[in-house]
């Protein structure tokens, strides 16, 4: 497990990172969510011990200060990953050499290769004579080799193809049946890792937020003006200029009801396993709400739809 509490982390002045609590199983596949802005690269950073915060603790399996070879257990791939200037071959003597693992090289090179889609003649190649797309594989390949613990990963689908997006997808899912490793992936590809996390973290502006932060909106005050109605907030948020809904709270129907406004249901789509994100067309605005498969049915792009938003469903931001 990992333990944050308190933690704080600012850059010139400006505050990155203000998480008071927050828990992440590090046996698990954790999917760290944001905006850009919001912190999580940072954060994983702290994780990996490659910058300190200003202030907060961080335990990680019970401990605040891990020793050289606790650290060893955790690996990071940064969004954009940058290899030793010399064969892909010897970065992973490099890598495998830094873990005691040089003599394992066929094996653990072999299987990495296999699981990133590519074959032993990439282990010939010059860094510079590796596209984009066969760096971030490799650099994926090299994390795996490595068989670690704990594997932080940032963006880790960010610039490239549908394929490859499912390759590492089932080498995720391959390295935590197989060697029980953890995953904290801070990423905005929603589809992506949905299919494959156990949990998520949402973070807003450097704080770990109770939702993922989907329905944003202007107000004025204490007003949402939507065109075709108009949403009063709480009278703790009448001086709010942004507010956030959250879209797991929005009631829902296919018939109305007392008090419901209503749209045109403009889309669904599977997110999770078991849960699906609607979006209404309300006026110049959509409104997205997220349900399990089982609350609702019958529905169709086109169909009136009804909804209501509870109070509690608001957030000043």
């Amino acid at each position: 497990m990992i333990k944050i509490s308190d933690l704080k982390f600012k850059y010139k002045n400006h505050n990155v990172l203000d998480i008071k609590n927050l828990s992440l199983n590090t046996q698990k596949t954790t999917a760290l969510l944001g905006l850009n802005g919001s912190g999580k690269s940072t954060l994983l950073k702290i994780i990996a011990h490659l910058i300190k915060p200003n202030f907060g603790e961080i335990k990680i399996w019970g401990k605040d200060k891990l020793s050289l070879n606790e650290l060893k257990e955790i690996s990071i791939l940064l969004p954009e990953p940058f290899l030793l200037k010399r064969s892909v071959r010897e970065n992973f003597k490099f890598a495998l050499n830094t873990r005691g693992k040089l003599h394992e090289f066929n094996e653990r090179v072999g299987e990495a290769l296999e699981l990133v889609g590519l074959g032993w003649e990439f282990l010939d190649k010059r860094h510079f004579e590796l596209s984009s797309g066969q760096n971030k594989r490799i650099a994926f390949a090299l994390v795996l080799s490595l068989r670690s613990r704990l594997n932080l990963l940032d963006e880790p689908t960010n610039a490239v193809d549908l394929a490859t997006s499912k390759l590492f997808s089932k080498a995720i899912l391959y390295q935590k049946q197989r060697y029980n490793s953890g995953f904290i992936i801070a990423t905005h590809d929603e589809k992506w890792i949905s299919a494959i996390s156990n949990e998520s973290v949402f973070l807003h502006e450097g704080k770990v937020s109770e939702f993922e932060l989907k329905n944003i909106f202007n107000a004025n005050f204490g007003v949402i003006d939507f065109g075709t109605f108009r949403l009063n907030l709480p009278d703790e948020m009448k001086n709010a200029a942004k507010i956030a809904i959250n879209q797991n709270l929005i009631n829902l129907s296919k018939i109305a009801f007392e008090n419901a406004n209503f749209g045109l249901l403009h889309s669904i789509s599977l997110i999770n396993k078991d849960e699906i994100l609607i979006k209404i067309k309300t006026g110049d605005f959509l409104i997205k709400c997220v349900k399990k498969q089982n609350e609702i049915t019958g529905l169709k792009t086109g169909d009136f739809i009804y909804f209501e938003v509870p109070k509690n469903a608001f957030l000043s931001l």
